[in-house]
């Protein structure tokens, strides 16, 4: 036993030691039996023989399709490039579906940066940079390139997909490595679908919940243990569901983790409409609008049919105007004057302020919503406009203001601001 833990921790040195200098690369042998070489040519002895499926990593560039490699055995060597399985899609992926049929390209890493341009559901990006939660990409739209930042949850990097499974509902860890001898990069929660960028013998490289490394297939669902593949272009796929509560009046979390405890991403109220990517028999993973998350699979309708919500609050439509919307008003009442004769006073309209409701805002969906106290938030100073498409500009507030939202569009808002109403962009309000 002890021969074998130094054996062990000897070739984890040997391997961990190739990636101090050169990135991270791997690549599984195709199929049959594969020679590595102890030259860059065929004609060069045999170091050994490993069976499709085996991880290989790539230390540096071919020369004449030859690969400079490291087996797990910790034998360096040659392996012909023809007859090895790359991640060949690691660099590339697909936009997932969103409401509306397209994701925004951002300018920085977090959804309180401009938007550059509207990504169409399907577009191929080029992933520049996925070292963090946004990845950097670069995308063709109508004949121009463009580089901004994009959510890793809104690009699908492979056609396969696998969920996360625990017997205890806990998290597992993915590894910089295809060996529980690499450390962990992050963990990734019970539920949890990821993409499969590439398999191998008992470890699958994956992509999900912001982190891309390696995953045990014993931690995961409906893999097996199968040998090499190639990785195809990635689809996406969807069912339709909506939230139906038990009672009317109830509210449905979006969850940012398939758990209870985890951060509520928005409230919804019965018959909000819902993408679901994946059906667990707890939990789904759903797009409302563009917002991704995870909701309990017992409070989704999949047959179309759910309680109706009882409507709490007056809604406003999110097409009417500026012009045509009016404050409620309240008439004076005529107060007679004690005079040589009676004068009843001027009926005076006086404003109040529409009662702030705790209803569920419609996200994304681009249709009614019901009044909710929002705040703005940016770098700068927020803009407010007298019009819908934003082309003629009202006033100007300091982040942190505070308002009401009197109509929810996936890309302008009407809000009511010091008694005020006007358009404001969709990301510049939080609530």
């Amino acid at each position: 036993m002890k021969k074998k833990a130094v054996l062990f921790l000897v070739l984890t040195l040997i391997w961990g030691t190739a990636c101090l200098a050169f990135a991270d690369e791997y690549a599984t042998v195709t199929n049959g039996r594969l020679n590595l070489r102890q030259y860059a040519t065929s004609s060069s002895p045999s170091l050994g023989q490993y069976k499709g499926g085996t991880w290989i990593r790539i230390i540096g560039a071919p020369t004449n399709g030859w690969y400079p490699v490291i087996t797990p055995d910790g034998k360096n060597g040659y392996m012909y490039g023809t007859y090895l399985t790359f991640a060949s899609n690691r660099s590339y992926g697909i936009v997932r579906y969103a409401q509306g049929g397209y994701v925004n390209l951002r300018s920085g890493p977090s959804l309180s940066y401009p938007v550059i341009t509207q990504v169409t559901s399907g577009t191929s990006v080029s992933i520049l940079d996925d070292s963090y939660e946004w990845n950097y990409v670069s995308v063709m739209v109508y004949g121009n390139s463009y580089q901004g930042y994009m959510h890793d949850s809104l690009i699908s990097r492979s056609s396969e997909t696998a969920v996360v499974i625990t017997r205890n509902g806990g998290k597992v860890n993915v590894c910089s490595g295809p060996s529980f001898g690499y450390g962990s990069i992050g963990s990734l929660s019970s539920g949890t679908t990821v993409n499969v960028i590439l398999k191998g013998t008992d470890w699958y490289w994956i992509s999900g919940g912001g982190l891309t490394g390696f995953m045990s297939t014993s931690y995961l669902s409906g893999t097996g243990k199968s040998a090499g593949n190639t990785v195809t272009t990635p689809t996406t796929s969807s069912t339709t569901a909506y939230v139906n509560n038990p009672r009317s009046t109830q509210i449905l979390n979006l969850r940012a983790a398939a758990s209870q405890s985890s951060r509520s991403l928005g409230q919804y109220k019965n018959g909000t409409k819902v993408k679901v990517v994946y059906k667990g028999s707890t939990w789904c993973e759903v797009y409302v609008g563009t917002k991704h998350g995870y909701m309990m699979t017992r409070y989704l309708s999949f047959n179309g049919k759910y309680l109706p919500a009882t409507t709490v609050a007056p809604a406003y439509s999110s097409t009417q105007s500026v012009q045509n919307y009016q404050l409620p008003t309240i008439t004076a009442t005529p107060v007679p004057v004690y005079q040589q004769a009676t004068v009843a006073a001027t009926p005076v309209p006086v404003y109040q302020s529409v009662a702030a409701t705790t209803a569920p805002v419609q996200s994304g969906s681009g249709t009614a919503s019901n009044v909710k106290e929002i705040k703005l938030t940016g770098s700068g100073e927020i803009r407010v406009y007298n019009d819908s498409a934003m082309s003629t500009l009202k006033t100007t507030y300091s982040a942190g203001k505070t308002g009401k939202l009197l109509s929810y569009g996936e890309k302008v808002c009407l809000v009511l601001i010091d008694n005020s109403v006007g358009y404001v962009s969709t990301s510049n309000i939080s609530y």
